[in-house]
């Protein structure tokens, strides 16, 4: 029987061969939430390969009739990152954006930016400068995650992404980062929090919880990280020089944490602004009408 509620609906179909950290899923759900789109999600997978596993709309596998109907029946497709032959296969009249998330550029991405009608990337400096692509913003909604009254010590929490060297422009400083909370921990009565190869929403819960989270120290970028700890209302640390994140870089990260730790007005003034930077320069409210407007624009070219 034909739902109702979704005739005269834009339907969008969202593709995304691996998590991406969820970030497919926080904009789905934003989607959801905040538009009258007719929208789904498609992973081919909701893990990775260490074993981490993340939220899921539908799969895309052999007995998934649900998934390829999703496919079939929508208007505009937004493929995240990757293409698969399973997707070509199964284009008929579907506009196709495609959105790189990746530093640096991953997988078959000039096959895929060939295959869509319009190509972006995510609204951070070095993807921008790397694709010299417009940009759509990482979506998260701090109305769903939020700060909780923390306990005990002061926390300072590190989740980094990868363990590539400095020489690399995905790297976040996963050695040298290690050796400076070493240093510090051994100067101050401080928890450390190392967040790696752990669960979505267990990842999410440690940042919640910690009063500090660095970023990247490294690049002069910023990830869903910085997000997750705006969200959450932590003092986020990062290379990329903005007025709601706390500015550091790997040869003053001790010293700025050092700084942090014994003043904490100062800590305290650098976990509000993270928060109300988000709440009103960041919100999904108001960032995803910038999805809303390329959806219509390609569908209409």
């Amino acid at each position: 029987m034909k739902d109702e509620r979704s005739e005269g609906k834009i339907k969008v179909c969202m593709y995304a061969r691996t998590p991406i950290a969820a970030a497919p899923w926080e904009l789905y759900k934003a989607l959801k939430k905040y538009t009258h789109l007719d929208i789904s999600l498609i992973n081919s997978r909701n893990r990775y390969n260490d074993g981490r596993i993340f939220p899921y709309h539908l799969l895309m596998t052999s007995n998934n009739g649900t998934a390829i109907q999703a496919l079939r029946e929508s208007q505009v497709w937004h493929i995240h990152n990757y293409l698969v032959p399973e997707i070509v296969r199964l284009r008929t009249n579907q506009k196709v954006i495609a959105q790189f998330h990746s530093l640096p550029r991953l997988g078959n991405w000039k096959e895929l930016m060939r295959f869509a009608n319009a190509c972006y990337t995510i609204k951070q400096p070095l993807h921008l400068k790397e694709y010299q692509l417009p940009g759509l913003p990482n979506i998260i909604d701090p109305d769903e995650y939020y700060p909780v009254r923390r306990k005990g010590k002061i926390k300072i929490a590190f989740a980094p992404t990868n363990r590539m060297s400095l020489k690399d422009p995905a790297s976040k400083g996963y050695r040298e980062v290690r050796q400076i909370l070493n240093k510090v921990q051994s100067k101050r009565d401080v928890e450390v929090v190392w967040i790696e190869g752990i669960n979505y929403e267990e990842n999410l819960r440690l940042k919640q919880q910690s009063h500090i989270l660095i970023d990247d120290v490294v690049t002069g970028n910023f990830h869903r990280t910085a997000l997750e700890g705006a969200c959450f209302g932590c003092c986020v640390m990062s290379s990329f020089k903005c007025k709601h994140f706390y500015y550091s870089k790997l040869n003053t990260l001790e010293n700025d944490l050092l700084k942090l730790i014994d003043y904490d007005i100062l800590l305290s003034e650098y976990q509000k602004r993270s928060r109300l930077w988000i709440l009103k320069e960041w919100h999904p409210i108001d960032r995803i009408l910038e999805y809303t407007k390329v959806y219509e624009e390609v569908l209409n070219a």
